[in-house]
């Protein structure tokens, strides 16, 4: 199921979010981070659900990665390859993604095995775009990983298979709580050392939250689709899935491949070169597995402001005492005039910030090469 809703071939843009979207992983992260029930939770707290009943259900009859490496698995043992004792970092990655989420930033959700697979289908586009493909190497890495230890991801890293069994052990704890079988069943169950090692886990989880939140929010300005988060969050929810990014008609998202730090790696990013964000689109609003980008109506994307422009006259055609019209021809919302400059003494764009919603279509029609007289900023780079 998951295999088809990807294929670059066979799906509708609707089915591409319920890939990630089935993680309980991603929806119990999301869902602290946001402190907001999303269109596509239900799906994967619904899988978390299940899980309660059938321990790692999903690992062993949905999850595409589970099956991939269970072939990759089998490969490694004719191989000769033997399973490692390897550290359970699947648990610490969920502790410190929970802990991280309590304050608004589940700063590893990029690790689901789900949002990963999510970007296979970018290894067979034929991209101009940098970085389009790097997250996909991904999956790749996993399936190797398989082969040489087999098992290791999956009882090893995975954090959604590690949240499965956090899930059931929770629910037994509770059920022997509440059943009151006796102290000595109750300490067979609550492990003092898993005890201390997730309370340490989420901890610390919630101190690096609090450090980096701030510190990202401060030193990184990019220009996000509409309807993304404030940025002191957005890096911490975002899966770097890559719906957004396929499902954009007019390819203006691209992902950060380390322009604006290492916090910003792989998230969508607007690039207004070549074309415009569409003021009838909508589309990467409605397919965010993890609400990292808010669902919205055409009406509210009316209201949302991406960025400004900013006019450099030194460049613009006006300034050389050219004619020039583009910009203002080209603003589908009539936010764009020409005003005289008496310092420069010449006609200067000039731009309303209340008609304006940064949508970066006097950019991509501004005819100046190789750098555009006209861009959008975000409007923290403007203050």
């Amino acid at each position: 199921m998951a295999t088809a809703a990807i294929w670059p071939v066979l799906p509708s843009a609707n089915s591409l979010p319920f890939v990630p979207a089935l993680s309980p992983f991603v929806a119990i992260g999301s869902l602290l981070g946001t402190r907001a029930f999303h269109a596509l939770t239900w799906l994967g707290l619904t899988v978390g659900i299940v899980t309660l009943a059938r321990h790692r259900f999903f690992c062993r009859w949905i999850c595409p990665v589970g099956l991939c490496v269970d072939g990759a698995s089998r490969l490694g043992r004719r191989l000769g390859r033997q399973t490692i004792r390897a550290p359970l970092l699947g648990r610490w990655i969920v502790w410190l993604t929970l802990g991280g989420a309590l304050l608004g930033y589940p700063f590893l959700l990029w690790l689901d095995p789900l949002a990963i697979f999510a970007n296979v289908p970018f290894l067979a586009r034929q991209s101009p775009k940098s970085g389009m493909w790097l997250p996909a190497i991904g999956f790749p890495a996993i399936v190797m990983l398989s082969i040489i230890w087999p098992r290791t991801w999956c009882e090893r890293i995975c954090p959604l298979g590690a949240i499965q069994d956090m899930l059931v052990r929770w629910r037994r704890t509770l059920h022997s709580i509440i059943g009151g079988k006796g102290e000595t069943h109750k300490k067979s169950i609550v492990d003092p050392r898993i005890a201390r090692r997730t309370v340490l886990g989420i901890a610390a989880g919630a101190v690096w939250a609090w450090v980096a939140r701030p510190v990202i929010a401060n030193t990184s300005s990019p220009l996000r689709p509409p309807g993304a988060r404030d940025e002191s969050q957005f890096c911490g929810v975002c899966t770097r899935c890559g719906n957004c990014l396929r499902v954009c008609p007019s390819g203006v998202i691209e992902r950060d491949v380390g322009q604006n730090g290492w916090a910003n790696l792989f998230t969508p990013v607007l690039r207004f070169e070549n074309d415009y964000c569409r003021e009838d689109c909508v589309r990467c609003t409605e397919v965010c597995p993890s609400g990292a980008i808010v669902r919205l109506s055409l009406k509210q994307k009316m209201g949302i402001q991406i960025g400004l422009p900013y006019v450099d006259m030194n460049m613009c055609l006006l300034g050389d005492d050219r004619e020039c019209s583009v910009c203002k021809r080209w603003c589908p919302y009539d936010a764009i005039r020409y005003v005289f400059s008496e310092t420069e003494y010449t006609l200067k764009p000039q731009i309303d910030p209340q008609k304006c919603t940064g949508c970066g279509a006097c950019e991509a029609a501004c005819p100046t090469k190789p750098q555009k007289a006209i861009v959008v900023l975000s409007r923290a780079m403007h203050i």
